[in-house]
């Protein structure tokens, strides 16, 4: 069972299958719908962005993909042909043609939705995690999103290990969170920040308005890198410094308990004085949001400055 781009002497085939399922998807309920949807799928295989899996001259499981917003954007298989393995076989030819150093998206139906359980269960076989809710055509749905790959690191033998680096994230205390400022500008800010082992994630702390929220608003995809303060073998001059870049996707903190208890592990960090800690939770907290990093990818070596 192969997956293969889709001709034009394909599309009565092709408009069978759509026909068979029309009632699953919303937007394709009438005949302009269905002829509005033919003439997509004709510009799609002209852009060679149309594949789908044949027994002998019937069409059983149809995908489109777009290149350029690197998306899934419509996948049926034939009723009497499902759990045979043929949407997998869409799905891993449709993966090798996106680009895997982007994330790539698709929209489905919602976790409560019965028509989801199918389509969900598949995309999330594949790594797809959930994102935005939204509607189209009338009809409430859901984007998941595939995250990228992130490419390897160049010099891997002085790459450490994922230990590591976490015990470089426990230890130190600083780093520089980078986001996509004013007019698509690099924007670069030291903070303080605390790992939590229970869930893998970095909390931050900042004021409620300013230029680092407005940038994470517009997109909440960032990096933060954090050095140890390095050490010297007997004899040389050069530190010898670990660092770690983390990529991921950071958002607000909106539940009160978990701010304060954000807080009170950025306190201890940094001080045992359990008397300024109550006074900073007392009279500070109010003016704090907090921020949470989640983990996409993370790296990290070991360099001496010589």
């Amino acid at each position: 069972m192969n997956a293969v781009f889709g001709k034009k002497e394909d599309i009565r085939a092709w408009m069978d299958l759509v026909r068979l399922v029309r009632d699953e998807f919303p937007g394709l309920e009438t005949e302009e719908a269905i002829a509005d949807h033919e003439l997509t799928v004709l510009r799609f295989m002209d852009k060679m962005q149309a594949i789908c899996v044949k027994d002998d001259e019937k069409i059983v499981g149809v995908l489109l993909f777009s290149r350029n917003r690197n998306m899934i954007c419509f996948l049926a298989v034939a009723n009497d042909n499902r759990r045979m393995g043929v949407a997998s076989v869409l799905m891993e030819k449709a993966l090798d043609e996106l680009d895997r150093y982007r994330d790539i998206t698709v929209s489905t139906f919602r976790e409560e939705d019965p028509k989801g359980t199918a389509p969900r269960a598949l995309y999330k076989k594949y790594g797809f995690v959930e994102d935005e809710l939204t509607v189209e055509f009338g009809y409430p749905n859901q984007v998941l999103r595939l995250p990228r790959i992130f490419r390897p690191m160049r010099r891997f033998k002085q790459q450490i290990s994922n230990e590591e680096c976490i015990e470089v994230l426990k230890q130190e205390p600083r780093g520089v969170l980078s986001m996509i400022g004013d007019g698509g500008y690099p924007y670069g800010v030291p903070m303080d920040h605390f790992y939590s082992e229970e869930d893998g994630k970095i909390y931050f702390h900042c004021a409620k308005e300013g230029h680092k929220l407005d940038a994470i608003t517009e997109c909440d995809k960032v990096s933060y890198c954090v050095m140890d303060q390095g050490f010297r073998k007997e004899g040389e001059w050069a530190l010898n410094i670990r660092s770690v870049i983390v990529f991921g996707r950071i958002k607000t903190v909106t539940d009160p308990e978990k701010t304060k208890w954000i807080c009170t592990n950025l306190v201890r960090k940094f001080t045992d004085d359990e008397e300024y800690l109550q006074h900073e939770l007392t009279h500070a907290l109010p003016r704090v949001l907090c921020l949470e990093l989640i983990i996409e990818n993370m790296t990290g070596k070991l360099v001496n400055e010589s």
